[in-house]
């Protein structure tokens, strides 16, 4: 893939000090023990991230007391400060008498309780979206149209969301902040397509361009994140927030410079740090631009947070990450092994998966990974193979049942040369009804042997597969 010689904005000079071991103010108080009427001055992690965009809330209904329990183990109450009383209704109590009904024994007060509570409730959308289905007796979305079929709506959403991402990058580069209404229109677009058909626009999210790898990358993780969701009964609001996340997860990557950004060999400990500082910098972007989303700069500052704590900016942990922190980490990952890079050729899916599942529980959430390379299989739609015969095409749709036996159009012929398409079924040699020899040999990249993904223009009336 062609490198683009974009001009990056200047970085920042030096990344915040979140780490240090400053003394807290206030009473250290489990988040289990809030109440309406308490100041909370502090938290156990930086506020960066969290849905509180001011230092220090006055808790004044039970949905702020849930929000806290979400991203908290404990707080610092202090009194109200002055400017916010509103006269004894309103007054927190004496600190005295919070510190000794901090005391007292009651449910989850002890850290290993409080974290298996957190533990349990940090992975409600699997859990969730499966018993709602069970309930329902669904099998959540349904294929309303064939690959074939949604393949020109597929491509029109594509165009227009990489024009309008590369317009935001271009903007970003001038000092604007990111237009998040246009962002949020055109992920609606490719959101209708994927719950009509998914395997097209995974197609679209292979295709490689000369576009800068931040909109290459941004669509692709975009595109796979609302599969991953579709896959997991995700309702189409949530589906609309979880794209959005996956567009502009790596906004912050446009303030790195072009030489850091593109470097073939290793980096030196200040390229690394401009590197790592491109989460605070999306961060920053995305909350300056005052987006009603705590979920969306949740996931640009905390997607290379890592279960084993190793992660960055802030080392946090796994239950410290947020769930849409989590699913975004495993795709970003994935998309970015098998894409072609200015320093790293692209991976195989196979390899992709490879790596993915020996880094289960360091790197990435495990039911999450687990669950992702399940939704998106060996060879998604768009994979361009060769079979066992010397046969190319380029997968069309995969199959719940036969993972590893996806429909393909075939579009060589076993010397290597050019036929017309030809769609064929490779689940039809588990039955015999196809020769062995069209089991895939192995994954190829985009373009071998004259097989372009850009070049197949695909659109028919044939039925919805099954």
């Amino acid at each position: 893939m062609h490198c683009m010689n974009v001009t990056y904005g200047k970085p920042m000079s030096k990344s915040p000090d979140w780490l240090s071991d400053t003394r807290k103010k206030g009473v250290r108080t489990p988040v289990s023990q809030l109440k309406v009427g308490m100041f909370v001055a502090e938290l156990d992690r930086p506020w960066m991230g969290t849905p509180f965009f001011t230092e220090g809330v006055l808790i004044k209904h039970h949905d702020q007391i849930r929000q806290f329990s979400e991203y908290c183990q404990h707080v610092y109450v202090t009194e109200t400060p002055a400017g916010l009383r509103q006269g004894k209704k309103t007054m927190v109590k004496p600190i005295e008498s919070l510190a000794q009904k901090a005391s007292r024994p009651v449910a989850f007060t002890t850290l290993s309780a409080i974290q298996e509570k957190q533990k349990q409730g940090r992975k409600p959308l699997i859990k969730k979206r499966r018993e709602m289905i069970k309930k329902n007796k669904s099998t959540g979305y349904e294929i309303q149209l064939s690959a074939e079929q949604e393949h020109p709506a597929a491509r029109e959403a594509y165009d227009q969301a990489k024009l309008m991402l590369e317009n935001i990058v271009i903007a970003v580069e001038y000092g604007s902040t990111p237009d998040i209404h246009s962002a949020e229109a055109v992920v609606r677009l490719c959101r209708e397509s994927v719950v009509r058909n998914p395997n097209a626009l995974v197609w679209m999210s292979r295709i490689q361009h000369d576009n800068a790898y931040i909109v290459k990358h941004g669509l692709s993780v975009c595109i796979l994140a609302m599969v991953f969701g579709r896959y997991l009964n995700f309702t189409e609001s949530e589906l609309d927030v979880l794209g959005l996340c996956g567009l502009l997860h790596d906004i912050g990557k446009v303030k790195i410079p072009t030489d850091v950004h593109n470097k073939r060999g290793l980096l030196t400990t200040d390229e690394l740090r401009l590197i790592k500082q491109h989460t605070v910098d999306g961060y920053k972007l995305l909350r300056d631009n005052k987006t009603q989303f705590a979920k969306l700069t949740d996931v640009a500052l905390n997607h290379h947070e890592r279960p084993d704590g190793l992660g960055y900016p802030r080392n946090l942990k796994g239950h410290e990450i947020s769930d849409y922190a989590k699913i975004i980490a495993v795709v970003e990952a994935y998309d970015a092994m098998t894409s072609e890079r200015c320093y790293a050729e692209a991976k195989g899916p196979a390899e992709a998966h490879k790596e993915v599942y020996e880094n289960l529980g360091k790197q990435f959430d495990e039911e999450y990974a687990l669950q992702f390379m399940q939704a998106i299989g060996p060879y998604p739609p768009g994979t361009v193979v060769e079979l066992r015969n010397g046969m190319v095409g380029i997968v069309l749709t995969g199959h719940t049942k036969f993972r590893h036996l996806p429909t393909v159009i075939l579009s060589r012929d076993t010397d290597k040369k050019a036929i017309d398409d030809n769609v064929t079924d490779l689940s039809l040699t588990d039955s015999g009804r196809l020769d062995k020899s069209y089991l895939i040999q192995r994954a190829l990249p985009d373009g071998s042997f004259g097989v372009c993904l850009e070049n197949h223009t695909l659109g028919s009336n044939k039925d919805p597969e099954t």
